[in-house]
């Protein structure tokens, strides 16, 4: 007898607080993250943009990690190569473009299959893909 799937909830809490005008930190489970948070200024960090797109790598490459391990597969080393377009009014990426380069003796099917998993399983490319309703709130203290 198959032990039957649960549909598990994880709940997410980061908070991101000013440091000055340029600086914001982010915080969570005791580790943190400088942002750049003033405008056409790079100099303190990665944008909103840049940190949106390297959290896509991150969710690509934690479940290469994650999938080629349960495949069995051999991966000696894994990159992923993020270009985005932006405009400016309204302000919006009208493009995301990636590469998942692998490094790995298996064989192309076994890799494309490997990468049609990580996508299809990722927290992050499944929110990309299909878009939510962000809800949000003002509190004035």
């Amino acid at each position: 007898m198959r032990k039957s799937q649960t549909n598990v909830n994880t709940s997410y809490a980061v908070s991101v607080s000013c440091q000055d005008e340029s600086r914001a930190l982010a915080a969570t489970r005791g580790h943190t993250l400088t942002l750049n948070v003033k405008k056409g200024d790079g100099n303190a960090g990665f944008n909103a943009a840049e940190t949106l797109l390297s959290a896509l790598g991150a969710c690509i490459l934690t479940n290469v990690n994650a999938i080629s391990e349960k495949m069995h597969l051999d991966i000696r080393a894994a990159r992923v190569e993020i270009k985005a377009n932006r405009q400016d009014k309204p302000p919006l990426l009208t493009a995301i473009r990636y590469r998942l380069v692998l490094d790995s003796p298996e064989s192309h099917q076994k890799l494309s299959e490997l990468h049609a998993l990580c996508v299809k399983w990722g927290t992050v490319t499944n929110t990309l893909i299909n878009g939510l309703t962000l809800q949000g709130d003002l509190v004035i203290e």
